[in-house]
């Protein structure tokens, strides 16, 4: 009844509304609107007023429920072409999506997911990254934005990560190392992806980076407050299992 009704029970609000007034706002006839709204009170969901028509209580409960899920679907939806390959038990909630911004890899341009991390890197006052694999640009990215005197960071990186990034790009992980405002730790299982929380003076906002064998797949980015709650979440539980990397960089170099 919500999904076949849903309309005239938006349009007649909890004040209320006349017959005329419903059809004139929908543009239906009469007769959609009389069978309309027999339909509803028998189910509870409307009822007579001095205005014409308005909504139950149970009507104003169940329809806030119906277009939280409806919403919720939309969201969803927008990122079907990056949950359509991934597997049933995949940690990532509904939240996640909420009025998110999804940056996908394309064949012309594949390194989008990247470009738009490195934006929310360099942007932010107060950075916390997982880097579950090695992205050059973002790393460079991370060592620029450390130039700035009121940026502060907590990166965490893949024990593998951390020994390509010795070997590859040992001067801006050491200039990440000497910044005391910049800490890095490495942690023995890779994430299933890459999450980074960046803050500025009075605002957040949080990334998703999605993984697929040829690089980043796509990146979610979200400003929903509950979103950057759960990625923040899931970065305090990773930083809670690391190791500091400044300890494992002094004992790579004296061997």
């Amino acid at each position: 009844m919500l999904t076949k009704r849903n309309r005239v029970l938006h349009a007649v609000g909890t004040a209320g509304c006349s017959k005329r007034e419903l059809t004139d706002l929908l543009a239906v006839s009469r007769s959609t609107i009389d069978r309309s709204i027999r339909e509803l009170e028998a189910v509870g969901l409307l009822t007579r007023s001095t205005a014409g028509y308005r909504r139950t209580l149970l009507g104003e409960l169940l329809l806030s429920e119906y277009d939280t899920i409806e919403k919720r679907t939309q969201d969803l939806l927008a990122g079907r072409a990056v949950l359509a390959d991934l597997p049933p038990d995949f940690d990532l909630e509904t939240v996640v999506f909420e009025d998110a911004e999804i940056v996908r890899a394309t064949p012309h341009a594949p390194h989008q997911p990247i470009s738009a991390l490195c934006s929310l890197l360099t942007d932010a006052r107060w950075i916390q990254t997982i880097f579950p694999a090695v992205f050059p640009q973002a790393i460079e990215a991370c060592g620029a934005a450390t130039n700035e005197d009121a940026l502060r960071a907590d990166i965490v990186v893949t024990e593998q990560v951390a020994t390509a990034l010795v070997s590859s790009h040992r001067e801006t992980l050491q200039q990440l190392l000497d910044t005391s405002r910049v800490a890095l730790h490495t942690v023995e299982t890779r994430p299933a992806y890459g999450l980074v929380i960046a803050e500025q003076e009075s605002s957040a906002a949080a990334g998703l980076l999605i993984l697929a064998d040829s690089g980043a797949k796509a990146l979610i980015v979200t400003e929903q407050p509950a979103a950057v709650s759960w990625i923040r979440e899931r970065i305090d539980n990773l930083l809670n299992q690391s190791t500091p990397l400044s300890a494992l960089a002094t004992d790579s170099q004296n061997g």
